[in-house]
């Protein structure tokens, strides 16, 4: 570790066992980090995912060698931030008046509200392709998680909760308070389509029960 070049990048590397890392005080955000691990096909990794603050890296342990991630140059790696646009039905929120009625506002300040933030993808996780979008506007955080989460949350739920929003791509028991839904199809483990990564923007945009019906399925 003592190679690390300290003006390129200063991480604390922490072992997770003896096939994993987790690095801590990145220099940048945690999904640059990843994503030029992942462009320098370092021998030996197998992933690198990245979270808020933080980047795990899983990896082939007698492949691998910690010191190689000193040739990372973070202000000469390629950025490639995508934006996404996503049609939500807020007449599908299950929780839409509950978190209006919380937050002392209009359902309808509510959805304006949830819609007036491009919002930062922070990490992927908790199942395949469900995003970690924030931070909300202040006027929409504090909502708290369920006592009793949900056993089945729908496909397409748009939720949130704290600071945070997201998008439940897949049926999945659930927690967050539900403001709408989205027809599109943000998951095809099958094919291997996760379209949303960690970095990539994300608006959300309003629409009509009949709008979602016609988008039902539809491919982000």
């Amino acid at each position: 570790m003592d190679c690390i070049r300290e003006k390129v990048i200063r991480m604390r590397f922490e072992p997770l066992g003896d096939s994993a890392w987790i690095l801590r005080d990145l220099s940048a955000p945690a999904y640059r980090v990843a994503e030029a691990i992942r462009s320098r096909n370092f021998p030996g990794v197998i992933e690198a995912v990245a979270s808020y603050e933080t980047v795990g890296i899983y990896c082939e342990p007698e492949q691998f060698d910690v010191s190689w991630l000193g040739q990372l140059d973070l202000e000469h790696e390629p950025v490639e931030l995508r934006s996404h646009t996503i049609p939500v039905c807020y007449e599908m929120g299950e929780d839409l008046e509950f978190v209006a009625q919380t937050l002392n506002h209009s359902t309808q300040t509510i959805i304006d509200l949830h819609g007036s933030k491009l919002y930062q993808c922070f990490a992927v996780g908790f199942c395949p392709g469900f995003p970690y979008l924030g931070y909300l506007p202040d006027a929409l955080c504090g909502i708290q998680r369920r006592s009793s989460p949900r056993v089945r949350v729908p496909p397409g739920s748009v939720a949130l909760t704290g600071r945070q929003t997201g998008i439940y791509p897949l049926e999945r028991p659930g927690g967050w308070a539900i403001v709408g839904r989205t027809p599109l199809c943000l998951v095809d483990v099958e094919s291997a389509y996760f379209p949303i990564k960690a970095g990539d923007e994300i608006r959300f945009v309003p629409i009509s029960v009949g709008e979602f019906e016609a988008l039902l399925g539809s491919r982000l």
